[in-house]
């Protein structure tokens, strides 16, 4: 299949993923990203831990965006391991006019309560900026391309994919904003759905803090597990530039 020709040096580098959040590009070319963190500890009658790390670098040109996202979740409670997640992804974007653009993204994740041993896709299409005010933008992409899921069974299902995401920003005041991002990936075998709302609060000039709800549905998984996972976090946010 296409995806065994794929180098795994690659798929390493790539490591894991979310969907990319076209809602929060920038206007200037050149570096930008940030760096999140989140830990709750507690002791007593329950020990529990839990740590979430996220991260997003861009770089922009005249004529392309390349956008990289890692993300990781683990918890546990009285020494036992109740979450461990990794997403990664990266886009690439050549802009075809001040809205339209055409894009290329691969995305992988890994979560060992899903019921899948990974799941990871490339596609490609078109979007665009189909608002853009000075307080809201909202970004609208739909593309195909192809998915490889690996379930703990040692099953594998190989199939073509349409991808939808929408990602919108709307800015509550000077130093808050309010952001979602949908992404779409449906196949005849499953359907991924993932919404990540988030409410994000500067501090200063260069810290934030962003409470965000991540929902996750997958609509084909294993007959010990549940189709929808839901998601928390409260992270203090790094601007890297």
């Amino acid at each position: 299949m296409f995806f065994r020709t794929l180098s795994p040096y690659c798929i390493s580098l790539l490591l894991f993923t979310l969907p990319l959040q076209a809602g929060e590009w920038g206007d200037n070319e050149g570096w930008s990203g940030q760096a999140e963190l989140g830990a709750i500890l507690t002791s007593g009658n329950t020990d529990s831990d839990s740590f979430n790390a996220r991260t997003r670098i861009r770089h922009e040109q005249m004529l392309w965006r390349h956008t990289l996202q890692l993300e990781g979740h683990l918890a546990s409670e009285d020494g036992t391991t109740t979450k461990e997640r990794y997403l990664g992804a990266f886009q690439s974007d050549h802009k075809v006019s001040d809205r339209d653009y055409l894009f290329g993204a691969l995305r992988a994740e890994r979560d060992r309560f899903s019921g899948y041993e990974y799941q990871r896709s490339l596609a490609a299409g078109y979007g665009r900026q189909v608002l853009d005010s000075p307080r809201t933008r909202l970004n609208l992409e739909a593309g195909a391309g192809l998915r490889q899921d690996k379930l703990e069974d040692g099953r594998q299902e190989d199939e073509a994919i349409l991808r939808l995401v929408g990602a919108l920003d709307h800015r509550i005041g000077d130093n808050t904003r309010l952001t979602e991002d949908l992404l779409i990936q449906a196949g005849d075998d499953n359907t991924e759905i993932e919404s990540v709302a988030a409410l994000r609060m500067r501090i200063n000039a260069k810290f934030s803090m962003r409470l965000s709800l991540t929902v996750r549905h997958n609509t084909n998984v294993p007959e010990d597990r549940k189709n929808t996972d839901t998601t928390t976090a409260v992270n203090l946010v790094y601007d890297l530039w």
